[in-house]
């Protein structure tokens, strides 16, 4: 089934909740109320022309730099400088940040990607764990590399990093410490020479020259 009639059905289902059926770029997306995800990814899987009984992706989206209709540049997220120290800006993010979920259905062949978009200050988006197991490894990853908390996961904990890391590294405008648990950061000095330096050696009669 084509991917607008799939937005059609679902549309039909949520109601207002269907934000609209963007088909420019390089994948078509469906935007939906953060608060109806659950419901939306219930009648997908459930509803009989559809079947998507998998979750092939769920990804977390910081719009830092771009506005609410897409335009705009994006924001590069800081690092290492190429002395290796953390790059550092006193700038703040301003983007929402949001989940785009990819499905498939393995009985019809059709993909599907639905997107929600939420505000930086809160951050919260309902689990479909319940729907499709395998978000909550796709939940937990997005909470700990964009700050993006699930409501009603079960088991909401960090999955790279530790569980007092303070931040979330795929944020924009993160910043990366300089140390963690007094252990050093930094990198290498990339301008630097990877040679050790020799002595120079002395000048002197070549050996076996008559004098």
């Amino acid at each position: 089934m084509e991917q607008k009639a799939i937005y059609e059905l679902l549309a039909g289902k949520i109601g207002a909740a269907a934000l609209g059926f963007n088909d420019e770029g390089v994948e078509s997306y469906a935007e939906v109320a953060p608060e109806k995800i659950a419901e939306a990814a219930l009648f997908l899987r459930d509803e009989e022309q559809l079947g998507f009984n998998q979750l092939m992706c769920l990804s977390g989206i910081d719009w830092d730099g771009f506005d609410e209709n897409g335009k705009g540049k994006s924001v590069a997220i800081l690092g290492y400088s190429a002395d290796g120290k953390p790059e550092t800006s006193d700038r703040v993010g301003e983007g929402d940040l949001g989940v785009a979920y990819s499905l498939y259905s393995h009985e019809k062949k059709h993909k599907f990607t639905m997107r929600v978009r939420v505000s930086r200050e809160r951050a919260v988006v309902p689990t479909v764990i319940d729907v499709w197991s395998t978000a909550g490894w796709h939940e937990r990853e997005a909470w700990d590399l964009l700050g993006i908390r699930f409501e009603g996961h079960p088991d909401l904990r960090r999955m790279l990093l530790e569980e007092d890391w303070v931040g979330h590294p795929l944020r924009k405008d993160y910043q990366m410490p300089g140390q963690w648990e007094q252990v050093p950061l930094e990198g290498k000095d990339m301008t630097a020479s990877p040679f050790t330096p020799t002595s120079t050696p002395t000048t002197g009669p070549t050996p076996g020259a008559e004098g």
